[in-house]
């Protein structure tokens, strides 16, 4: 599907302001992409299909960009999901421009939300830490999400951590973007280091050796944006933390920010985001 020229606006990213290596800016300036976080329910069936689902505040969503996800998600099958039943899930839609002024849309990421008891859950001990914002970057008043994914060891601990992705509002240089990714991912990791968790008492994680757990941290200088309202932004390349046995990429994108998301338990898509249809 393809969005019209009206999303070009790109309302909210920073321009880097040196007159420097316009040509690079703006091959930056075709990278920036736009997407929007939103969560509704599924209802999924003892085989897994989803049976139904519903946005939460529909009518605030743009008509194609529920047209778009009417043509996927009642494809989608889920495995492991506790039975059948309304499931809480959250899916993220982009919207790529296309060279021709038009942009196409794509589902980039979904999550399920599984409700546990709370001795059954992975549980930050007291409030994260959240990285404040990087000094160096206020000159250029750049906005960006870091995706971060810890190992979290049985004792609570952090033993290892893996900057996912880092997405900027920016436009400039490549080097300005790259100073800018590398100041976030530092900042973040700084306070990485000093998170804590409880380990779950019961329930399937219990008895895992580690568990991966990713956090999504926003670094925000101006208003936050509210729901169903584009975010644009320059992706930036993806990592992939060697530890995790089995690659949620799936789910980049649709988690909340600053809430730890476990990855590999619980219930998960069985199939691609976006099912050929038959």
């Amino acid at each position: 599907m393809v969005l019209a020229t009206g999303m070009s606006t790109m309302t909210g990213l920073a321009f880097a302001q040196e007159p420097v290596g316009v040509v690079e800016t703006g091959d930056v300036r075709n990278q920036v992409v736009g997407s929007m976080r939103l969560t509704g329910t599924l209802v999924v069936g003892v085989d897994g299909a989803i049976t139904a689902y519903a946005i939460d505040h529909s009518e605030k969503v743009p008509p194609e960009v529920l047209r778009h996800i009417a043509r996927y998600v009642p494809r989608w099958r889920v495995i492991e999901s506790g039975g059948a039943g309304n499931k809480r899930f959250s899916v993220r839609v982009m919207a790529t421009p296309r060279g021709d002024g038009y942009f196409a849309l794509s589902l980039v990421g979904a999550s399920i939300v599984e409700k546990r008891r709370p001795e059954e859950d992975l549980i930050a001990h007291g409030r994260l830490k959240i990285p404040s914002y990087p000094r160096s970057l206020g000159g250029i008043g750049v906005s960006g999400t870091v995706y971060v994914v810890v190992k979290v060891g049985r004792d609570g601990d952090v033993e290892d951590f893996v900057t996912e992705q880092v997405n900027l509002n920016l436009v400039g240089t490549s080097a300005e973007v790259v100073k800018a990714q590398a100041d976030f991912a530092a900042h973040t990791a700084a306070a990485v280091r000093q998170w804590k968790f409880r380990w779950p008492k019961a329930g399937p994680d219990a008895s895992q050796p580690y568990l991966s757990v990713r956090v999504p941290v926003d670094y925000i200088l101006n208003r936050r944006l509210g729901y169903a309202e584009w975010e644009y932004y320059v992706p930036g390349p993806r990592r992939v933390a060697p530890w995790v046995q089995q690659d949620d990429g799936m789910a980049l994108g649709a988690g909340e920010a600053g809430v730890p998301q476990v990855l590999g338990m619980g219930p998960r898509i069985e199939t691609s985001l976006e099912p050929p249809a038959g």
